[in-house]
């Protein structure tokens, strides 16, 4: 599973903490006991956040009851729009970066300095 947008511009990575509000030891697993998921039915392996103004938050999940010996049956389960708040909930930081969607140079190296963007502004 990867992140899609209609035209994928930019592409990158993302990094991210749990709140330790959230959870006892951090694991992804123990998200699922946030939105009373039922855990006998599926297995949290992943979220996926899309949007901006309004942000949509499913829980990627396989489902045991559908899952075959030879297939997992993963499904995305969108949780109700009405959380608040809803990054602060599951994050204690969330890092994104994102480069041109064909960059093969640029992703891979380091930063060698960080700088503040009012250090290099021109005044018109």
């Amino acid at each position: 599973m990867k992140a899609d947008a209609s035209y994928n511009d930019l592409v990158g990575t993302v990094a991210a903490d749990i709140a330790d509000t959230t959870t006892m030891h951090n694991e992804l697993s123990e998200l699922g006991t946030l939105f009373k998921l039922d855990k006998n039915r599926f297995t949290l392996i992943g979220l996926s956040l899309y949007g901006t103004k309004s942000i949509s938050l499913s829980l990627l999940c396989i489902d045991k009851q559908k899952s075959t010996d030879d297939k997992e049956h993963i499904v995305s389960i969108m949780v109700d729009r009405d959380e608040k708040n809803i990054l602060e909930k599951l994050f204690k930081r969330l890092h994104i970066v994102l480069y041109k969607k064909y960059d093969e140079e640029y992703s891979e190296q380091n930063i060698s300095e960080e700088a503040r963007l009012s250090d290099f502004q021109r005044e018109e």
